[in-house]
């Protein structure tokens, strides 16, 4: 092949490149939406909504289960049987999920429709394994960088425009939007995605049925009972059980995929080095910056600033700005848009470097919000600074995850891996929402009947989040460093070309 036709090649695939990432963005957006926009629903009016929380929370939990135990199960399908089909597929099925939630007679169909959404949750896998197999080597970086900082934005938009929805509509729209837009991202995929080069799939085998069901019991087993533990303890007997079942089943799962030829998901990876401390980064990072920070900072925005006593005299509260739920969303917003628009920047030094800088970088400027925060936890210009400094350190830190599983493993087994990786992320996260409300606590403000989180209590909780942070450091630079960070995709861009339908 010519110099010439290489570079009209490259030039041909450099011109699809945006256009593949944007709908690519786009169906991530409307997977994270659905995430985020749930949680406005907790406190819509109307008889489904009258219930106790216990109850409400279905609206998320279903969602979530069903999110977990998919991502594992269709990253390999996308793998093997291609990743823009089965994209395609599950967007149409969150698309009738939410149909069937915006027209339910019952808050049970509701929950049965939300569950059907759930598998939007395995889209990022899906979008990431297609980044790599139809972008140029050198943009490949990139390309997971933008899709996977997208979630920032996207799950900011979702309360944003849940809250919107709810305040001047009625919450029907939430799931009629969702739906609508679910459809569009289908179509896009379908029409504005060529296919996926042949040997960027796994080979045609039989789908190991009972490694995924053993996968997805054992996963959505230990996330149901993480999830009872933030409203029942972690005494109470259900919440031991299914998680300490979950974790049975999950070894049960190990045992039955190293024994078989073709496992769902090759937990032999997990042999390899850079394979394993990078998921082990991943869960110190879940159970840090990403699952505790978002918490952190609704409590801070929150939280009052200050209250009135019985005698009539206000005190002043040593954690808290008191801002309103719509100032929370804009800012939540506006911090993400400001993440997600240095994609860029973040996906550069992940090719440049690998994507280990990318999540060191992330946690020292984790470390560095929050020691902003704690030298002036009363300013409100010096906290939201901290805050937004935070939010810069989770965009490289969302980036970073799932590229360093990229680099680690085979075109063929990009989907699976990464889909594992957020599974990870998922429960983990689901661990720090469990323990964050302990740690902020304690020793707390105690004013009449109500308390109120304390100094102490913001402490701890920087205290522990830097520390986790200078671990996920410490374990980060154990990875072994990419051969060639730049050739992440693994191909030469020349010989990218796809077949069309």
């Amino acid at each position: 092949m010519s110099v010439g036709s290489v570079v009209e090649s490259e030039s041909v695939v450099g011109r699809s490149v945006g256009s593949i990432l944007t709908i690519l963005v786009f169906a991530e957006v409307i997977a994270a939406f659905e995430t985020s926009m749930a949680v406005q629903l907790l406190y819509a009016p109307g008889d489904f909504f009258t219930t106790d929380l216990s109850q409400l929370v279905w609206v998320v939990t279903s969602y979530s289960l069903v999110a977990a135990v998919a991502t594992g199960f269709v990253g390999r399908l996308g793998d093997q049987f291609g990743r823009r089909r089965i994209l395609v597929a599950i967007l149409l099925i969150s698309a009738v999920g939410s149909v069937i939630s915006a027209v339910a007679p019952t808050f049970g169909v509701l929950v049965a429709g939300r569950a059907l959404q759930g598998v939007s949750g395995a889209v990022l896998p899906l979008a990431i394994g297609m980044v790599r197999a139809t972008f140029p080597a050198a943009k490949t970086s990139l390309g997971i960088a933008v899709v996977s900082t997208s979630a920032l934005i996207a799950g900011a938009t979702g309360v944003l425009a849940g809250g919107l929805f709810l305040d001047y509509a009625t919450w029907h729209y939430i799931f009629w939007t969702a739906a609508i837009a679910a459809t569009l991202a289908a179509a896009l995929v379908h029409f504005g995605i060529v296919k996926e080069p042949r040997e960027s799939l796994a080979g045609a085998g039989r789908i190991d049925y009972l490694g995924g069901f053993l996968f997805g019991a054992a996963v959505a087993s230990t996330l149901y009972g993480l999830t009872l533990s933030k409203s029942r303890g972690w005494t109470d007997f259900p919440v031991l059980a299914f998680v300490l079942g979950g974790l049975i089943v999950l070894a049960l799962w190990i045992k039955w995929e190293l024994r078989t030829q073709e496992p769902m998901i090759n937990v032999r990876m997990f042999g390899q080095r850079k394979f394993a401390l990078g998921m082990l980064a991943t869960a110190l990072i879940a159970v840090g910056p990403i699952g505790t920070m978002g918490i952190l900072t609704v409590t801070i925005y929150r939280s009052p600033g200050s209250i009135a006593l019985a005698d009539g005299t206000q005190m002043a509260l040593p954690v808290g700005l008191g801002l309103s739920a719509t100032m929370t969303g804009v800012l939540g917003f506006i911090t993400a848009a400001a993440a997600f628009a240095i994609s860029p920047v973040i996906g550069k030094v992940s090719a440049r470097f690998g994507a280990r800088m990318g999540l060191m970088t992330g946690s020292l400027l984790t470390i560095i919000g929050l020691l902003i925060i704690c030298l002036a936890p009363g300013q409100p210009a010096a906290v939201i600074t901290g805050l937004v400094v935070t939010v810069f350190g989770t965009g490289f830190l969302y980036s970073g995850m799932p590229t360093v599983i990229v680099e680690c493993v085979l075109p063929e087994q990009t989907s699976t891996a990464t889909a594992v990786n957020a599974v990870t992320r998922t429960t983990f996260q689901a661990v720090a929402a469990s323990i964050v409300g302990l740690m902020l606590a304690f020793s707390p403000v105690v004013a009449g009947k109500s308390t109120f989180v304390s100094l102490s209590g913001l402490f701890l909780v920087a205290g522990v989040l830097i520390a986790i942070c200078l671990l996920t450091i410490a374990v980060v630079f154990f990875i072994p460093p990419a051969r060639n960070p730049q050739r992440t995709g693994s191909r030469n861009p020349a010989m990218q070309h796809t077949p069309k339908d």
